[in-house]
């Protein structure tokens, strides 16, 4: 009877313990169908990403960042490498590896290169359908001197910037005039600080009845009197001229056929990569260069006399930088130093020209720590 008992008893627990392994198999069915679930969910919102792409409005409005968000842009306060990625993230998916070439809006302010800037002769003016030495519509000018660099400067390189100088004539244009304490005076930029030329000043000034300078020369003048006479100098008038000639820098880019005004805002094409977590597809991510990207132009290369005339690097053997690799990365960092807003700790992908029996071009990469430069390499 103990026997008949222990049997029965045996083989109910058998019967138990056979059922363990369906269950482990059914727990492994549901997760595995929490996870395509998960997958599809992930996958249902986002589309395939394409070879290349460029970003909407709508897109940058996915930003965290509220100038991107707001100004549909990136630059040097928002940049690509942090904000890029986030918004790809929620629009696209992709094989491991994958790259997808992505066009976007980036605002750089130009350099203008007043030293060695393309000035326009009289005869050029007229060639230009002017009647005087100066144009009186912005637009205009742009227009007509981007056609005549496309007749008389000629460039081999796509990328490559030149600065034009021009005279706008304008009327009612308010200067600012400092009057120093010698009782000299000069043109000086906006003042936030400046004294309005009150009308009783422009009586004083002897330009009471249309409460204006008539030419510059006359607001230096009269102003510097005013204040000698007063015992206001030194101070900077604000005032109203009449007739104005001013000096205007306009930087133009070479598409490659031809010369166009290069604008703050500029589209920038970068390639980026997809990484795919085959494990758990919500940790997959896009992600790109961390370096800013610059090609140099004229305007920096006119910074050492080795490197203006021809607007590349000499690497052959006695000349200069040479061979030198530390003198190359001290005359581009010289560069960007002048040139461009460096940011501390922020990468730089330097595109420069060469000379060294061919001409070519290639990359640097560099950073700024506490003050120093150094090159980035991959040891």
């Amino acid at each position: 009877m103990k026997k008949i008992l222990f049997i029965a008893t045996f083989a109910i627990g058998f019967i138990f313990n056979a059922c363990n392994p369906m269950q482990d198999i059914n727990d492994e069915i549901d997760k595995n169908q929490d996870a395509e679930n998960e997958k599809a969910v992930f996958l249902k919102d986002r589309i395939v990403a394409p070879a290349a792409y460029t970003l909407t409005d709508d897109d940058y409005a996915l930003s965290s960042n509220e100038n991107v968000s707001k100004y549909k842009s990136f630059s040097k306060y928002a940049l690509p490498k942090d904000y890029l990625p986030e918004i790809l993230n929620q629009k696209f998916s992709g094989d491991d590896a994958q790259s997808m070439l992505v066009t976007y809006d980036f605002y750089s302010k130009p350099v203008k290169d007043m030293e060695h800037a393309y000035e326009i002769s009289d005869d050029e003016y007229a060639e230009m359908g002017q009647g005087h030495s100066n144009f009186s519509n912005e637009d205009e000018a742009e227009s007509l001197i981007g056609k005549l660099l496309d007749r008389k400067v000629f460039s081999d390189e796509a990328g490559a910037e030149m600065t034009a100088k021009y005279v706008l004539f304008t009327k009612y244009k308010t200067r600012y005039i400092k009057v120093n304490a010698d009782g000299t005076s000069e043109e000086v930029g906006y003042d936030k600080n400046a004294v309005k030329v009150t009308d009783e000043i422009y009586e004083a000034t002897g330009n009471g009845k249309y409460k204006t300078f008539y030419t510059i020369n006359d607001a230096l003048e009269d102003l510097a009197k005013y204040a000698v006479d007063n015992s206001t100098a030194p101070i900077t008038y604000a005032g109203t001229v009449y007739k104005n000639y001013i000096d205007t820098y306009i930087v133009y880019l070479f598409s490659g056929t031809n010369w166009m005004v290069k604008q703050s805002v500029m589209p920038v094409s970068e390639e980026l990569n997809y990484s795919l977590d085959k494990e758990d597809i919500t940790k997959s991510y896009w992600w790109a260069d961390p370096a800013i990207k610059i090609t140099l132009t004229a305007a920096d290369y006119a910074l050492y006399p080795e490197s203006a005339k021809y607007g590349n690097f000499d690497l052959r053997s006695g000349k200069t930088p040479g061979t030198d690799r530390d003198k190359l990365i001290e005359m581009i960092t010289g560069m960007l130093d002048t040139n461009y807003s460096i940011v501390e700790d922020q990468q730089y992908l330097v595109t420069y020209n060469y000379y060294d029996g061919s001409s070519g071009a290639t990359t640097i990469r560099l950073i700024k720590k506490a003050g120093t430069w150094s090159e980035v390499t991959d040891e």
